[in-house]
């Protein structure tokens, strides 16, 4: 590497965060980037695993740097990061190819890739990462290029600090170890002719070398006594950063939300602040279940190719798997283990791992194809320079200038309006209209969403606005009571405080009464079957739910009823409900409103055994209807697949006046 290598790696970095600054979001937003913005400014702690480095980089960056608001500054540290990965792209790339045009290239193309792009507007962890495997991929070709202690020492420190951002970077290891190993065999092998070497010299006859060889377990033992030192070296380089997580036990208890208090005697602990709580913390242990091979991670392994051209289109597509071939044909196999091993690790585990925002999973194997990219770039050019310039009319200038115009032009056009957040200003806004509502002191606000939650607690903890309420959401903790939007709800209707949804959840009315507040606010006044129903039936559908009753009035030219839902056991599928009003002869004379009871927000496969639903519909009577006794017949039907649920059963009579 020449030293103006390092140069160009910083002019590029700092082009690339003039285009973060102006695609960057102005304000706080939603999700782990809300997050982030509230706990890095408190130093505290986020979801699990922790990412102690992020959050003390960021919170310093918060205080230190007086630029626009705290959820501004760090947004502003994820664009440095970011760029600062790109940078670090180019290097690993020259290092690759020895190409800077190539390198410039490739790495401006992983600079405007979709989702990287994206990522790098708004505080978030993944361009920190991607500058930790840039850098780790750089100093392992530094090392390959020129051996030596020191420079795997700096490896192994390196991957300590990456261990204590992203857990992710665990993929590589198997791959870094791979190439490290690869690289040592044939010095391991040099060590060796020249030691056999030494000793026929010293005896004058080759064929006596092999009397004095020693054993192989003395061999194994010069070896462990020779190497012992090093590994034990290298090995403290590589846990020392990890005592960042230390950060978590000092800072978890003193943070201002680590305990939520619902009421005088009860209380939300966010962290368990023991020795299993901490290590079941920093293994990520609540995610393991998320974990699995199943259709939707078949239907993502198959997606990569186009994932691959969404992030850099036809053409960058087919030069990084030209750029993987032309290692393979070079005979590249450290550097092609390396990078292929680690692209797999990736791509696998991403599919693998069910979370809603897996796509930003993938943007360390998005870097490895930026690379094969910068690998074809160079190749192509390398063929370029050879041919005459009397044989090729445009010169090599211009040919570079129109093929960097024709890779990075499209997709800087195609994925800016993707990246773009510099108008994403929607969370302040929403958040500022609910609490200029007459809101009740203590309330506590209910939403299914963890990601529209998160901007309510930055106001709260950075701007010290409505600390009274309690904003929760599922999976607060990994307790039963927190499993799903309608167990929280229950947990906290008993706790003496007024409840709101935060926004209106069609469906949950079959839960809960609900009245209308200050918009979008909804109120939650109790239990929608908090009073037994006003006929009691003792029908079952399909020995799986309970008809325990029904509640009828009648209107001018409609039928109001309330059936009373229990099931007995777990549903498997989101089942629509109906009721059909049947004549003395069994003649259908009307029907409800069938719907898929509980919307979206509660249907029937996330119903708990046990529990009773109360199911409203309206039945339409016909205009020449006669008076006289009828009967309710109830039952369900599923999707096309599922079919109906048993036979439908009778719940009792009316009387049509």
């Amino acid at each position: 590497m020449k030293r103006i290598d390092p140069v160009l790696a910083l002019a590029l970095a700092f082009a690339c965060l003039l285009v973060y600054v102006r695609t960057l979001a102005p304000d706080v937003v939603d999700a782990d980037g809300g997050e982030f913005q509230f706990a890095a400014w408190n130093f505290s702690f986020v979801h699990p695993t922790g990412y102690p480095l992020f959050l003390i980089l960021g919170g310093l960056f918060q205080h230190l740097v007086p630029v626009g608001n705290p959820a501004y500054r760090l947004n502003l540290f994820t664009a440095i990061t970011a760029a600062l990965a790109v940078g670090m792209v180019y290097l690993v790339v020259n290092e690759f190819t020895r190409r800077r045009a190539a390198a410039v290239i490739a790495a401006a193309l992983f600079a405007v890739s979709r989702t990287f792009w994206f990522d790098a507007g708004a505080a978030e962890t993944y361009a920190l990462n991607a500058f930790f495997v840039a850098l780790l991929v750089f100093l392992a070709l530094r090392w390959q290029a020129q051996p030596d202690a020191k420079r795997f020492a700096l490896f192994c420190f390196a991957h300590g600090l990456a261990l204590t951002h992203h857990r992710t970077i665990i993929l590589w290891l198997p791959a870094f170890a791979l190439f490290f190993l690869t690289g040592l065999r044939p010095r391991v092998a040099s060590h060796r002719s020249q030691v056999s070497g030494h000793r026929s010299q010293v005896t004058g006859h080759t064929h006596y070398a092999s009397r004095f060889t020693p054993s192989t377990s003395l061999r194994a033992r010069f070896y462990v006594l020779r190497f012992t030192p090093y590994a034990l070296r290298f090995t403290f380089y590589l846990l020392l950063p990890l005592l960042l997580y230390l950060y978590i036990p000092l800072r978890a208890p003193a943070s201002p939300y680590a305990t939520l208090a619902l009421a005088a005697n009860r209380a939300i602990a966010l962290y368990d602040n023991s020795p299993a709580g901490f290590l079941n913390y920093v293994l990520g242990r609540v995610f393991e279940s998320e974990l699995g091979w199943d259709a939707v991670a078949a239907t993502r392994l198959v997606a990569v190719p186009q994932l691959l051209f969404e992030e850099f289109g036809a053409a960058g597509l087919l030069l990084g798997g030209i750029g993987l071939v032309v290692m393979a044909w070079r005979r590249e196999w450290a550097r092609l283990a390396l990078l292929l091993s680690a692209f797999l690790a990736v791509i696998s585990f991403a599919s693998l791992y069910h979370i809603g925002d897996i796509a930003h999973y993938y943007i360390p194997a998005y870097l490895v194809w930026a690379i094969w990219i910068g690998v074809a770039l160079a190749g192509l050019f390398s063929t370029v320079s050879r041919i005459p310039y009397h044989a090729f009319r445009i010169t090599s200038s211009v040919f570079l200038l129109l093929l960097t115009a024709l890779l990075i032009a499209p997709q800087l056009l195609a994925n800016v309006s993707f990246a773009d957040r510099s108008r994403e200003t929607l969370h302040r806004e929403r958040w500022t209209h609910i609490l200029a509502a007459p809101i009740p002191q203590d309330a506590i606000l209910l939403s299914n969403d963890r990601d529209e939650m998160m901007p309510l607690w930055y106001i709260q903890y950075v701007e010290n606005t409505r600390r009274d309420l309690l904003g929760l959401f599922p999976l607060l903790t990994p307790a039963p009571e927190h499993a799903n939007f309608a167990r929280l709800t229950d947990s906290v209707l008993d706790a003496g405080r007024p409840v709101f949804f935060v926004k209106p959840m069609p469906g949950m009315e079959i839960k809960y009464r609900l009245a209308p507040f200050a918009s979008p606010l909804v109120r939650v006044l109790g239990r929608a079957a908090d009073a037994p129903p006003q006929f009691a039936t003792d029908a079952v559908l399909a020995g799986q739910v309970r008809i325990a009753g029904y509640d009828v009035a009648q209107e001018t030219g409609v039928l109001r009823v309330a059936t009373y839902w229990q099931p007995r056991v777990k549903l498997e599928n989101d089942y629509t409900t109906f009721v059909h009003l049947l004549d003395a002869r069994g003649n259908k004379v009307a029907q409800g409103n069938d719907h898929k009871v509980g919307g979206d927000f509660y249907p029937t496969s996330m119903w708990d055994i046990g529990e009773m639903l109360r199911d409203e519909q309206t039945i339409g009577l016909p205009p020449n209807i006669a008076p006289g006794s009828y009967r309710f017949v109830v039952g369900m039907y599923g999707p096309r697949d599922a079919g109906q649920l048993g036979e439908p059963v009778e719940i009792g009579t009316v009387e049509i006046r």
